[in-house]
């Protein structure tokens, strides 16, 4: 179950792929932040390059998770799913581990390196905390994206949004609490804050994450029941 899992993803197919998703990447995202920060705080910070990289994994785990569940849609994998049982947990289960060892494998990696380069052990012990935090609310998002885009034309479009949101609404460039009050709402509707504060400063809130964590789980499960007769009705995706 698993193998078949690993291998439905694009990106591990050859080194070069491995290589960018896991590697480059992530040091591209890091190296534009920290350089961002750096004009505004003269130093280099230890804690937005570490952030950097957990909510790279998070983001890792949203968009392979999202991507397996599309993948199985193009193959009407989906269509079996839904008609004799929606709620599987080996599927669904299976789906989320495979994602979130992606996502700590790309974490790992960097913040090895991270540590190879002189970077604070305390933050690299808070960031290794998170981590599997951080992966699973990956996850969930990573099904609410695809559950609510499931029908559209373009079944990648939640995704896109989360994704290219993610760096912001975490906070890991500046803490929340420090933005106006219009973003500080936005971003608290995410659940990445938290955990980010806490791998910056070792105290946070992780209550309110996984509050708004199961909300989303929530959403995404309505958006998925109130699909399911409709897809079935159809017999058909839209893109």
């Amino acid at each position: 179950m698993f193998a078949t899992q690993f291998s439905g993803l694009s990106f591990l197919n050859n080194w070069r792929t491995k290589l960018t998703y896991f590697f480059i990447t992530p040091m591209i995202n890091l190296a534009l932040l920290v350089l961002i920060n750096m004009q505004y705080s003269n130093q280099f910070n230890w804690d937005v390059a570490i952030s950097s990289i957990a909510i790279d994994a998070a983001v890792l785990a949203l968009e392979t998770f999202c991507s397996a569940v599309i993948n199985d849609a193009d193959l009407k994998i989906d269509f079996e799913l839904i008609a004799k049982r929606p709620f599987s947990i080996r599927y669904w289960l299976s789906k989320c581990i495979v994602d979130i060892i992606i996502g700590c494998t790309l974490a790992l990696i960097n913040l090895f390196l991270l540590y190879l380069a002189g970077s604070p052990i305390v933050i690299i012990e808070r960031a290794l905390l998170m981590l599997p935090l951080l992966c699973i609310y990956g996850c969930v998002l990573g099904f609410v994206s695809w559950a609510i885009s499931w029908q559209m034309n373009d079944p990648y479009f939640l995704e896109n949004i989360f994704s290219s949101l993610a760096q912001l609404v975490s906070g890991v460039l500046v803490v929340i609490s420090a933005y106006p009050e219009w973003l500080k709402a936005i971003a608290l509707l995410f659940p990445f804050a938290e955990p980010v504060t806490y791998i910056k400063t070792g105290s946070a809130n992780l209550m309110y994450s996984a509050l708004i964590t199961f909300i989303w789980f929530i959403i995404g499960i309505l958006a998925y029941i109130s699909q399911i007769k409709p897809v079935l009705a159809k017999g058909k995706h839209h893109y």
